[in-house]
């Protein structure tokens, strides 16, 4: 994890500075737990326990210098000044594009651990070297483990819309994303099929439709 501070809560001032360099796991749950003032509905919209829930807000506070981000009350939570200066920082981290670099501490299920596998490339790249969890080929295979709490993975655009409910999807920044290559073999010589030919021309829009 790189360098943390603590966000000032300063009163008179043009406002909080940018927040450090945070988990966007934590960020995610601080605004699940903001937006329901709750742990308990947060862990089940999340589909996670309570207690793991409670773990990642107080790692988040610690990474901040400690001071809490919620009031405690009898029944459910409540932002303190703190967290709602965070909020907004949080959304744009949380929703905006990744930067792979901000994943280099998580634990990554791997298409390959080979040392020019996409993922291993693309963090090459970016002078970290993922720590690969668990090697699945199949894409579809590694949504199981990412909502299973696994690990993270890369998925193709191209396989986006097709992604399980339980998975939440992050777009990488344009200057992060592996290249990949998709073709369609086809077999030399013969002339395709009506159905053949509709899917390639699928296949071909699909893939102008991706950003980059």
């Amino acid at each position: 994890m790189s360098s943390i501070a603590a966000i000032p809560t300063s009163h008179g001032d043009p406002g909080p500075p940018e927040p450090p360099d945070l988990s966007t796991v934590w960020l995610r749950v601080f605004l699940e737990v903001a937006r329901h003032g709750s742990f308990t509905v947060a862990a089940r919209t999340l589909g996670w326990t309570q207690s793991a829930v409670s773990r990642q807000i107080s790692s988040l506070e610690s990474a901040l210098g400690g001071g809490p981000l919620f009031d405690r009350l009898p029944r459910g939570v409540r932002l303190t000044e703190a967290g709602r200066a965070l909020v907004p920082h949080a959304e744009a981290a949380a929703h905006g594009p990744v930067r792979l670099a901000r994943l280099a501490d998580a634990d990554w299920i791997a298409g390959s651990s080979r040392p020019e596998g996409t993922l291993l490339d693309a963090a090459a790249r970016l002078g970290f070297r993922p720590r690969v969890a668990h090697v699945v080929a199949e894409w579809t295979a590694k949504q199981g483990y990412v909502a299973a709490g696994l690990g993270v993975t890369l998925v193709p655009a191209l396989a986006a819309a097709s992604v399980r409910p339980d998975v939440v999807l992050l777009p990488v920044h344009a200057e992060d994303a592996p290249p990949r290559a998709v073709y369609a073999a086809t077999v030399r010589g013969r002339t395709l099929a009506t159905a053949a030919r509709a899917f390639v021309t699928a296949l071909r829009e699909a893939a102008e439709r991706i950003p980059g």
